[in-house]
């Protein structure tokens, strides 16, 4: 993909993002959900996922909606261009008043807590006479698809309860708000293998739940939510399973009055996404060698879980070391990153290359104050475009050297 005479020329730490792949990935899935279902789906780009201002500025580029959880993130959307009736209004978090604002606005706005339909119920009081929202499902996939839900026998604790009945209380206070109407059906799960036959059991509960509380009627959409695997050469022809899998369960759908949505995350930004650093150092304590770079584990593996990556090695050594212990810049010593084994010898300047870094690597990195974050690049048609450049590696000045502590605070 690049050229260690490409990676010199930049400063690193850094992210790079392919634009080409991201947006292939975008359209990809979109043709695929238009070729199932029909031209009333798009895919909702999931903003946690990484909300980096430029990517939201490509997802939007390519015809896809908002998808976010959070008043932040609503209001970053409309900062780059979105609409409000482009954006996916999800999660339990939302503030009142970017709730009222979405519903009066005309964005897609999924009811997940009890404290929403209050505000629903106070909308209609001061006049308003046409509340349109969707209600989140939750719903023991675990029954069904053993071994892949996040939570495993333990209930997830998102939206309203299908088994238990609070799915029905929920769309019953619902439609009884004067001017109120239950338009859309939310269904996300995350699920461990991400299996299109996943969302075929989650779209047939959407059948049945649309089919016992009888929805059809007033439908709009149907949300399937997020969590599918896709992107690059190696996921060819997800996209496309998963479209066929959700559209085989909701044949029963009118798909001229019934859009269909997606709110793909990694699925999408993954692939298209590498973090580059340099190597600072390598020494060996008591036989073994550790690598310390530029890079973090805080910016590659948020939750502490990843053994391995993959990644592309730029070295000029020809020895190849039995073991080394990849290590990143932090002074924490579970700042390891992986080991390596029997792998070209790494030493001071050589490059590093982790692959598919698109997703949350930058949106869950905490502030670790010792090192700013760092430069992102775009990628297209072989050249970088430095989208946030990398603040710490700027040279100290002699005006900031000769200031006393009490000034610098």
């Amino acid at each position: 993909m690049f050229s260690r005479e490409q990676l010199e020329g930049l400063a690193t730490p850094c992210f790079i993002f392919d634009a080409e792949e991201l947006e292939k990935n975008l359209l990809d899935f979109s043709r695929a959900l238009a070729e199932s279902w029909g031209p009333r789906s798009c895919v909702g780009y999931s903003v946690k996922t990484n909300p980096f201002p430029w990517i939201l500025d490509e997802a939007r580029k390519c015809g896809c909606m908002a998808e976010v959880v959070s008043d932040e993130e609503y209001h970053l959307a409309l900062l780059r261009g979105f609409s409000p009736d482009q954006i996916i209004f999800n999660g339990p978090v939302k503030g009142r008043e970017w709730f009222r604002f979405a519903v009066r606005s005309g964005s897609v706005v999924n009811v997940d807590s009890r404290r929403e339909i209050r505000w629903l119920r106070e909308l209609s009081e001061e006049g308003d006479a046409d509340i349109r929202v969707g209600v989140r499902a939750n719903i023991d996939l675990e029954r069904f698809c053993p071994g892949q839900t996040i939570g495993g026998s333990e209930p997830g604790r998102f939206g309203f309860c299908y088994e238990d009945g609070d799915l029905a209380w929920a769309i019953s206070e619902i439609r009884g708000i004067p001017g109120a109407r239950v338009v859309g059906l939310h269904m996300h799960v995350t699920t461990y293998g991400r299996f299109p036959g996943t969302y075929r059991v989650l779209a047939s509960h959407a059948a049945k739940i649309i089919d016992d509380y009888a929805l059809a009627e007033d439908l709009a959409y149907v949300d399937m939510g997020g969590g599918y695997y896709g992107g690059g050469k190696r996921n060819e022809g997800k996209y496309e399973e998963y479209a066929r899998a959700i559209s085989e369960q909701l044949s029963g759908l009118d798909r001229n009055r019934v859009s269909l949505y997606v709110e793909p995350g990694g699925a999408v930004i993954c692939t298209p996404g590498y973090y580059v650093g340099r190597v600072v150092d390598a020494k060996d304590v008591r036989g073994t060698r550790f690598v310390v770079s530029e890079l973090s584990r805080l910016n590659i593996d948020h939750e502490m879980k990843k053994t391995s990556y993959p990644m592309e090695l730029f070295t000029a050594s020809q020895g190849i070391v039995a073991k080394q212990e990849l290590c990143g810049f932090t002074c924490m010593e579970s700042d390891r990153m992986c080991e390596l084994h029997d792998s070209a010898e790494l030493a001071e300047g050589d490059i590093v290359l982790i692959k598919f870094a698109g997703a949350y690597s930058m949106s869950f990195t905490p502030g670790f104050f010792i090192e700013d974050a760092p430069a992102v690049y775009s990628y297209r048609n072989g050249l970088f475009g430095l989208l946030r450049p990398c603040f710490n590696k700027m040279p100290p000045s002699e005006g900031i050297i000769t200031k006393g502590v009490d000034e610098l605070v």
